[in-house]
């Protein structure tokens, strides 16, 4: 990559940073898994960069991000899953309404919980995101609504005590 390229990526990088972990977050669930798919994410365009069209960066990366994280989740449903963890968890930010959000998008199918995001969070339009997932218009809108239904009736249940609670 020349000097140049490796000077825009970088500026790309810099103004995008945050954006790219919040979307990375809200996909995943966590910031340790979300800071690992932007680092993957990023490893990637930035092999790709010179290839990519002017102003087609951030489309790119929007679909490499989602791309990793959809075969991270195939992957996992094949691990097999133990009562402890190695090492303690990390508590999570102290911010409620991010809480609340990721334990509602936690329960969803993982394409439901993508189109969301892309939807309400990147505020990406039905053909937008048909266009970065590849997937048909009629398709994105049954997963939007799915996921809407399913959030609602979340929402609407009793507040439950304990571990798996929303607070």
């Amino acid at each position: 990559m020349g000097g140049r390229d490796e000077a825009a990526f970088r500026a790309f990088v810099v103004e995008r940073q945050s954006l790219l972990r919040r979307r990375a977050f809200l996909l995943c669930g966590n910031w340790a898994d979300g800071d690992e798919l932007v680092q993957e994410a990023l490893a990637r365009v930035f092999v790709a960069w010179p290839r990519i069209g002017a102003g087609a960066h951030e489309a790119y990366t929007r679909r490499t991000m989602l791309n990793l994280y959809l075969n991270d989740r195939r992957k996992r449903r094949r691990e097999v899953l133990t009562d402890s963890t190695p090492e303690p968890a990390l508590p999570e930010p102290d911010r409620d309404l991010a809480l609340t959000l990721t334990r509602l998008l936690e329960g969803l199918p993982e394409r439901q919980r993508a189109v969301l995001v892309l939807r309400f969070w990147e505020d990406l339009t039905v053909p937008q995101i048909a266009e970065c997932t590849g997937v048909a218009e009629g398709t994105i809108k049954s997963q939007i609504s799915r996921g809407l239904a399913a959030l609602r009736d979340r929402l609407a249940e009793p507040p439950r005590t304990g571990a798996g609670a929303l607070t």
